[in-house]
């Protein structure tokens, strides 16, 4: 009869399946944080887009000359840029695109025309 070794320790076997684990688990975490924090890039984009359509909203609003040019069909799409939007006090000066971390430029254009029901649209361009 054999007498039985007490076992000590781990076998390189399973010390390399924990490790391999370990790598499995850290970089499916990684790799959500990644996602989430696209995620939230994205949002911050699409708020700072908002905070542009609402200002132009107002600039129309308060600015019947542009407005009713628009509405009567005169012109069909109307470009109104960033710095004008900024002048008026409509925007702040610092307006960041969260995906770059670079300032959006002054000399955005918001190109504002009617849809089908008569509302007015905004969208960007940069000349």
């Amino acid at each position: 009869m054999k007498q039985m070794k007490n076992k000590k320790g781990f076998t390189l076997v399973e010390l390399l399946v924990v490790i391999v684990l370990l790598v499995v688990i850290t970089g499916s975490t990684i790799l959500g944080i990644d996602e989430i924090s696209e995620s939230v890039r994205k949002k911050r984009l699409e708020e700072v887009l908002k905070q542009i359509q609402m200002a132009a909203d107002v600039y129309y609003s308060n600015n019947e000359v542009h407005r009713s040019s628009l509405l009567n069909g005169e012109v069909k799409t109307k470009c109104t840029r960033i710095y004008v939007l900024q002048n008026e006090g409509l925007l702040k000066t610092d307006l960041i695109n969260p995906r770059t971390n670079e300032r959006i430029p002054a000399n955005l254009c918001v190109n504002s025309h009617l849809n089908d029901e008569g509302v007015i649209i905004h969208e960007f361009t940069l000349d």
